[in-house]
């Protein structure tokens, strides 16, 4: 499959997910905000691979996986609407931990610059 036609399929789909989940179109309340990330679609176009997160603890992520899984045949039926595929691709969610180690790294960067800032201010006052 053309690389370009796979990129825009991939982006297509995110945006469709997108704007069910901001229009309110998804009723199950354990799914709530959902962040979708990427998207990886097979070569055969039979499957594609979405990363999400969500703000929820820890212990409701696999509640969380499972609404999405029971809503994927919605999710892949409001796709074939929208694209208009040949074939409409099984939808797999998976929790994307490497979002979730970034935000910490970050938040790490963000603490040290702070304290940075905080021991330059201090010699600057001692002068």
């Amino acid at each position: 499959m053309d690389p370009i036609r796979k990129k825009k399929i991939e982006s297509e789909i995110i945006k469709t997910l997108s704007n069910l989940f901001v229009s309110g179109k998804v009723k199950d309340p354990r799914i709530g905000i959902v962040s979708l990330h990427r998207a990886e679609l097979a070569e055969d176009l039979t499957k594609v691979k979405i990363w999400v997160t969500s703000y929820i603890e820890e212990k409701q992520k696999g509640k969380f996986l499972s609404a999405l899984k029971n809503a994927s045949g919605f999710f892949q039926k409001v796709i074939a609407d929208e694209l208009r595929l040949r074939n409409t691709p099984r939808i797999h969610f998976i929790w994307d931990e490497n979002f979730i180690k970034s935000l910490k790294v970050n938040e790490l960067i963000d603490s040290l610059s702070d304290q940075a800032d905080k021991r330059e201010s201090e010699t600057s006052e001692e002068e």
